[in-house]
């Protein structure tokens, strides 16, 4: 049979990309295109290893898992081992999920191929072929990952949460709400919606005076602050769509630090926003700031 070494590559890269993209989604880590397709050709090239028998111990079990070592520093640089653990353990799951698709697949198609030191060659497969089974591993995971969002979220998480302007703190409880999906337009930066009164004492008068005589302040009663220039940029206009809400707009200020904690460890988060609610979010007190999921 005869194997040719562009299909061999164009395969290989075409799924590794998308992997390495999705596991970017899913762990919520940012990185440039550059080192995407860097990540993915250099996994590409890896499966020529066949072709060179003295490079056979490439293929131990050691030298695979440093393989993907290799893949994930390349493509996400990561810092922190915690932050490595987690692209690379959401790196495996992906690909298993992608192999599982592409197995059952070619399993329904006819197809030749052989499989040698754990690797799978294909010498017929379509451009179109890989796109089916890539499209259905990615709808695959968008399902078992929302459902396993929904469960999570059946249990109520709550966390400490201290929010700092200038040398002033405040602190209160706020609630994981996997239904805020609510980002600064600006700057694209989380959001979490915390009550006026939490945040009263950090306020300039200007902008507390706005709250204490309005509920759905706007721009034109934020007008009197523009003398304040460090507030000026901490403001926000942050919209929003809710229940018998279709363009609704929530005052929103950026914090110099804000801290989250759990009985494990403390979280510092500056790229956040803060939007103001001039109401109780609960009416138990149970808690005063709905938090963005993003930010666990």
């Amino acid at each position: 049979m005869i194997v040719y070494a562009e299909y061999v590559f164009l395969e290989n890269f075409i799924m590794n990309y998308i992997i390495l993209h999705l596991t970017s989604k899913f762990t919520k880590r940012e990185t440039s295109k550059r080192k995407l397709c860097l990540a993915a050709a250099i996994s590409a090239l890896y499966a020529f290893v066949i072709f060179f028998p003295s490079l056979h111990f490439l293929f131990s079990m050691i030298m695979k898992f440093a393989c993907s070592m290799l893949i994930i520093v390349i493509a996400y640089t990561p810092y922190k081992f915690k932050d490595f653990f987690r692209l690379l353990g959401t790196f495996y799951l992906i690909t298993l999920i992608f192999g599982g698709a592409g197995f059952a697949m070619f399993y329904f198609t006819s197809f030749n191929g052989i499989i040698s030191n754990g690797i799978f060659y294909t010498t017929d497969v379509s451009l179109k072929n890989i796109f089916i089974a890539c499209g259905g591993a990615y709808i695959l995971i968008n399902f078992s990952w929302g459902y396993i969002q929904r469960q999570m979220s059946k249990d109520k998480v709550f966390l400490k949460v201290k929010i700092q302007i200038h040398d002033e703190i405040v602190e209160c409880i706020g609630l994981v709400d996997t239904g805020n999906a609510l980002k600064d337009p600006l700057t694209n930066y989380p959001v979490i919606i915390v009550e006026y009164g939490t945040l009263k004492c950090l306020l300039p008068a200007e902008i507390s005076n706005v709250f204490s005589h309005a509920k759905s302040p706007n721009l034109d009663q934020l007008s009197n602050i523009y003398s304040n220039l460090d507030w000026v940029k901490r403001i926000r206009m942050i919209p929003y769509k809710a229940l018998g809400t279709e363009n609704g707009m929530l005052v929103g200020i950026k914090p110099d630090l804000v801290l989250i904690e759990n009985d494990k460890d403390v979280k510092n988060v500056t790229n956040i926003i803060i939007a103001i609610y001039n109401n109780e979010l609960s009416k138990e007190g149970e808690y005063r700031a709905l938090l963005h999921p993003d930010l666990l």
